[in-house]
């Protein structure tokens, strides 16, 4: 019996092209979005496809031994004690419990970063024992731990073994790939699957090691995350010992779930604009470097652009103590007084400055000031000059306290700036009862303002190019006027923690903690911590630089000056005492990290 011919009717030859055309478009599109995104993971630390897109923060730690060394030489002895305590703590707490050591289990194979993901608490759970506080809980359960894996075969003989060990945790494969758990000595389990031959995670909870393979099987991944790509290509630096990406709304809500004392609901709020911020440490021949940028996504607020900022640094004297400046004050004040980004930290309201100004001069801010403040700026907080002393008395008995302030703006309306200096000239003299006269300091005219008793000095006037000043303090005014004596800018402290921040920029802001720790009698300083990590002993000076690059993203460079301390040695056991620091260890020339020590 014959079979029917199969009839098939000939498409047009125009159709024909177009289908043709379509599937080498389809093929190409397909291939360009499957590099792209490869491109992209390569971009972002590492295992980013592997990291859900609702990640609270990530964390990309740097394997090389050699740059963690180089962090520990920073410090006094007493710090660098505390910080080997703190990785030795962090160490056992990620390996040891579970009978796993970094040098033999990890470091011959790992990769050259090992990434930390923090991702939201969509379960609660109830078996993980409540030994931390309720922040510290949610941000330390809720890991995902991605290793990438750089020699397959040192990787299955250093660790295929106990993975061979392990018990599988389900009857069959999750997505194709293998749940593990180790076995250890932690109350905490810790699951593993590896996901290829470049690819291993981790994890105490096994719902998360799940999600993460979800989002490397073409879930929704960090890769797909709007906006963090990009944040990332605009990141400079080339050696970083960290690399970190925060969800900053998600985060802060996270963390005021558990805070106690609860955080108060408009300083939250300032965080809760959908924002993000990707960033990179580095350690330097004189410090910590971090590198940041921040963006805003699509439906949100902006930024203001342009970096108008640059002269403040030249005007304000090399003995500044604090110094903050700016491109713009009127938008500063904006800022401030709603509470936008790092201004809800401050423990001033604009809002109680506002009316204390107005209660104390019968002058409103927004309409006697702000209206001629549109330009750059900065406030400072300078060392004091020494009190001269004409008598016995005068010298046996403590000196005042001086303030030591200086603010400067570049006025945009000089007329409507001199007529509110009037208004005030007014105000000291009748309803304080100071003493208003004209001073000459090196050709620039000058307005003192004197207290009954010579207590308290101010004065105002101009510098060159429309900067208007205004100074609280014995011997301020004199300290910027005509120009400083040395600027500020040239200082080694200002430009070492500033120097390598974009020109232009929108600002800088900057504390010299060794100079600060030896000042007395300052009525605007608070007392600066000594010791611990974070003490003036450890930190020379801190200096920040904002630079806007675009309408919906801002970079920030900050760099901590560091003290130099001893050549360290091995990492002690989490519970042992703080080992004593060696012998001080010069500090290199070059960038290049010191000789490898035998751990």
């Amino acid at each position: 019996m014959l079979k029917p011919k199969l009839q098939l009717k000939r498409p047009p030859l125009p159709l024909v092209v177009v289908a043709t055309l379509l599937f080498m478009t389809g093929g190409v599109l397909t291939f360009w979005l499957t590099a792209r995104r490869g491109q992209l993971a390569r971009t972002l630390p590492a295992g980013a496809n592997a990291i859900p897109a609702d990640a609270l923060m990530v964390v990309a730690l740097s394997s090389d031994e050699a740059q963690w060394r180089r962090l520990r030489q920073f410090g006094t002895e007493a710090t660098q004690a505390q910080f080997d305590q703190l990785l030795g703590q962090w160490r056992d707490r990620l390996l040891s419990q579970h009978n796993l050591t970094f040098a033999r289990d990890i470091q011959p194979w790992v990769g050259p970063e090992i990434t930390l993901a923090v991702l939201p608490d969509t379960t609660a759970p109830a078996d993980l024992p409540p030994s931390l506080p309720a922040p510290e809980l949610a941000l330390g359960a809720n890991v995902v731990v991605v290793v990438p894996i750089a020699d397959a075969n040192r990787a299955q003989n250093d660790l295929g073994d106990r993975l061979g060990q392990a018990e599988q945790v389900e009857d069959a494969p999750y997505r194709g790939v293998n749940l593990q758990q180790l076995e250890g000595e932690a109350e905490t389990p810790l699951y593993a699957a590896v996901l290829s031959a470049e690819t291993a995670v981790l994890s105490p909870q096994l719902p998360l090691l799940k999600r993460a393979i979800d989002a490397y099987r073409g879930g929704d991944s960090l890769v797909d995350r709007p906006g963090v790509s990009r944040a990332f290509e605009q990141i400079t630096e080339t050696r970083p010992l960290v690399r970190f990406y925060v969800d900053v709304p998600a985060l802060a809500q996270t963390i005021a779930q558990g805070a106690d004392p609860p955080i108060a609901p408009n300083r939250l709020r300032a965080f809760q604009a959908p924002r993000g911020l990707v960033g990179t440490i580095a350690v330097k021949n004189r410090g910590v470097a971090l590198q940041g940028v921040s963006w805003l996504e699509p439906g949100s607020q902006t930024f203001a652009t342009g970096n108008p900022a640059g002269q403040m640094p030249q005007r304000l004297p090399t003995g500044a103590l604090l110094a903050v400046s700016g491109g713009n004050f009127q938008q500063f004040w904006e800022d401030f007084q709603a509470g936008n980004q790092l201004s809800a930290l401050l423990p001033l309201q604009a809002e109680d400055m506002a009316l204390g100004f107005q209660s104390a001069t019968g002058l409103r801010l927004d309409e006697n000031l702000l209206p001629w403040m549109a330009g750059e700026f900065a406030l400072g907080v300078l060392t004091p000059p020494d009190a001269a002393t004409d008598n016995t008395d005068a010298a046996t008995a403590p000196p005042l306290p001086n303030p030591a302030l200086v603010l400067m703006v570049k006025a945009s309306d000089r007329e409507a700036a001199t007529a509110t200096f009037d208004q005030l000239n007014a105000v000291m003299e009748s309803r304080y009862r100071f003493t208003v006269e004209e001073a000459d300091l090196g050709g620039v005219p000058v307005t003192r303002w004197t207290s009954p008793f010579d207590s308290l000095v101010m004065a105002h006037g101009w510098l060159e190019g429309d900067i208007a000043f205004f100074t609280i303090g014995q011997g301020i005014a004199e300290l910027i006027t005509p120009s400083p004596a040395r600027r500020l800018a040239e200082n080694n402290l200002f430009q070492a923690s500033t120097g390598e921040a974009p020109r232009p920029n929108n600002g800088h802001f900057f504390a010299n903690l060794e100079a600060l720790s030896a000042v007395e009698n300052n009525l605007l300083l608070p007392p600066l911590p000594q010791e611990g990590l974070l003490g003036s002993e450890a930190i020379e000076a801190v200096g920040v630089t904002a630079t806007v690059l675009s309408d919906r993203q801002v970079r920030y460079d900050m760099m901590a000056i560091l003290r130099r301390g001893g050549r360290p040695g091995p990492l002690p056991p989490a519970d042992a005492p703080p080992a004593e620091a060696a012998s001080p260890v010069p500090e290199p020339e070059a960038e290049a990290p010191p000789e490898n020590q035998p751990e």
